[in-house]
């Protein structure tokens, strides 16, 4: 609902609030110590708070885990004023074949490998895009803390449209498109002289157009790997992706090394990464309006560029009899709202 993109979406603002927090502890304490211990301090408090974040329903009913998908279900109807206890909550388990699930299941399926090494290819590139010109910012524009809040800065509308392309477009055409804006953003400052015109500001404004597309591609990303993934793989399938995506950023520290050996380099490698990046999507469904997949199974039923066989209607699917005030849900209906 549209309420998952809101609340998922909207955590996408955390990265530029906390840039512009790292922005002030860097223009306030000039001492490099003080700064990480600032940090640090920042990442254990986010580490204590998660003590309060109840699991995901879903992933427990997803690995057969009943009582406490139920026990966390009823607290929230409770908080929500629509009380319901535990015993009157009815969900449909799982098979023991559908509760399992692990990294090498994602690898180990034609259709959910495909679709993981495609997400694979686009964090990296998003990641190695927008650290490479963090990194360069202070090239571009000629001061550090300037251009770094105006990359940050731009963060902000940039995430807005995401939010809202996802909301009302979808996640796969968005994407593709906002790559491809990149990659010709970058192929356009190619044919631009250097020190030609003052602060080279036609190179800066394509710059920052491709800066501003790939953080919509990144805030993207996030929830569309998540609705790609089935239940029992989503959380090993969204955490190698950002892992992918910290080896992307670990290497655009050479872009400043290959722009020594000529400046066009760093420019045709990001220019061709996002266009082979949009391009390759066309490869992953879209899944905007789609019941998120259960199991690996789901996903298998879903063939080249998004086309889904026809599935044979499950138990759980027919209708059922509300008796009393009891919940009855199957494991996609599980929700906390």
């Amino acid at each position: 609902g549209k309420w998952k993109i809101y609340l998922g979406m909207s955590m996408n603002y955390s990265w530029p609030v906390c840039r512009l927090i790292i922005a002030g502890l860097a223009w306030s304490l000039r001492d490099w110590h003080w700064h990480l211990r600032c940090i640090s301090a920042l990442v254990a408090v986010g580490a204590v708070i998660l003590f309060w974040l109840p699991e995901s329903p879903r992933w427990l009913v997803a690995r057969g885990r009943m009582d406490e998908a139920k026990q966390i279900l009823s607290d929230a109807s409770k908080k929500n004023g629509k009380p319901v206890e535990p015993e009157q909550i009815i969900l449909t388990e799982p098979s023991s074949k559908g509760s399992q699930g692990s990294f090498f299941d994602i690898l180990r399926h034609p259709t959910l490998r495909l679709h993981v090494l495609i997400m694979y290819f686009n964090w990296f590139t998003t990641a190695f895009i927008m650290y490479g010109l963090a990194l360069s910012w202070q090239s571009l524009t000629g001061g550090l803390f300037l251009n770094f809040i105006i990359g940050t800065i731009l963060d902000f509308p940039a995430k807005t449209l995401a939010m809202l392309l996802v909301q009302n477009v979808g996640r796969k055409y968005p994407y593709m498109v906002g790559s491809t804006i990149t990659g010709v953003m970058f192929l356009l400052t190619l044919f631009i002289e250097r020190d030609v015109y003052p602060s080279n500001w036609p190179i800066v404004v394509l710059a920052l157009i491709g800066n501003f597309t790939t953080t919509m591609c990144f805030a993207i990303l996030y929830m569309y790997t998540g609705e790609l993934m089935p239940t029992t793989v989503r959380a090993a399938g969204v955490g190698s992706s950002s892992l992918v995506s910290k080896i992307g950023g670990t290497l655009s520290t050479t872009v400043a090394a290959l722009a020594d050996i000529h400046p066009a380099i760093p420019t045709i490698i990001f220019a061709t990464m996002a266009i082979i990046s949009g391009a390759i999507t066309i490869f992953v469904p879209e899944t905007m309006g789609r019941k998120m997949p259960e199991t690996i199974d789901d996903v298998e039923r879903t063939q080249c560029c998004g086309k889904t066989e026809a599935k044979p209607k499950e138990p759980w699917m027919e209708p059922q009899e509300k008796k009393g005030l009891g919940l009855h849900l199957s494991p996609s209906a599980v929700s906390l709202g």
